[in-house]
């Protein structure tokens, strides 16, 4: 009973020991990021004139939803010279479009958005740093870009009609890319569960990014803003298939 007890409590200081090991890491992390994040701020501050941070006329609301309006407007306008597809990430009216030569080629609707609002209350220059137009500079998915078809090769020529595809259906899509203007997206698919309902389990995913965040940079030195977007993984697939490699990105909110 006594070596029980002495067990028992070298387990439980172990367990206090661990427990005051990762609260004091979780802590030191925070405040490295929370002083990545205030470094970053100051240095896109610095960068910005003087008089696009404190223009006037971007504290009126109306005044603010109308210069939003023809600023991605005039976004859109210059994506239209080029002959390349581009994304529209509309977080206002909680769309993702793929746009050519100005014309909207396909629209999906955003079913979750994490955080929410993204950069909402943001001054003028700000702003106008967030919505600029954006490269893509790097992109992991868990599928290709160009979906490879498998096919059973026919054994006669009776068979030649008849061709099987394969149709072990694809993972629901996971689109992780980089932005040039510091900016990540993670755009992931809702696929139909086996009651044929839409599968989401928002917080799950969530849980999995910011863990593989922390696994890739656990002391953040430099900070960039990640924004997660959910959509109907059969128009999430499309879209991550018409974007190009270094695919242009522009943003309203």
């Amino acid at each position: 009973m006594k070596e029980l007890l002495v067990k028992f409590k070298a387990g439980f200081i172990t367990l206090i020991v661990i427990t005051f090991i990762l609260m004091a890491i979780t802590a030191f992390r925070y405040v490295k990021a929370t002083g990545s994040a205030e470094n970053a701020a100051k240095e896109k501050l610095a960068s910005i004139p003087d008089e696009e941070l404190h223009n006037a006329s971007w504290n009126i609301p109306e005044i603010q939803e109308k210069m939003k309006d023809i600023h991605w407007m005039e976004r859109t306008l210059t994506l239209a010279k080029s002959d390349s597809l581009n994304l529209g990430i509309n977080l206002a009216d909680s769309i993702v479009q793929v746009q050519l030569k100005g014309t909207v080629l396909l629209q999906a609707k955003i079913q979750k958005q994490t955080p929410s609002p993204f950069f909402e209350n943001l001054n003028y220059g700000t702003y106008l740093d967030f919505t600029k137009i954006a490269t893509i500079t790097g992109e992991i998915a868990n599928l290709p870009k160009k979906p490879i078809i498998k096919v059973q090769a026919p054994k006669n020529e009776n068979e030649v009609k008849e061709v099987k595809k394969d149709t072990i259906p694809d993972p629901a899509l996971i689109w992780q890319f980089e932005l040039d203007n510091k900016i990540d997206v993670v755009i992931t698919g809702i696929g139909l569960g086996k009651d044929s309902l839409p599968e989401t389990n928002f917080s799950k995913d969530l849980l999995k990014y910011n863990i593989e965040k922390i696994k890739k940079n656990w002391l953040p030195e430099n900070y960039r803003p990640v924004l997660y977007i959910w959509l109907d993984d059969k128009d999430a697939k499309a879209i991550f298939r018409a974007i190009p490699e270094k695919g242009k990105v522009v943003f309203k909110n």
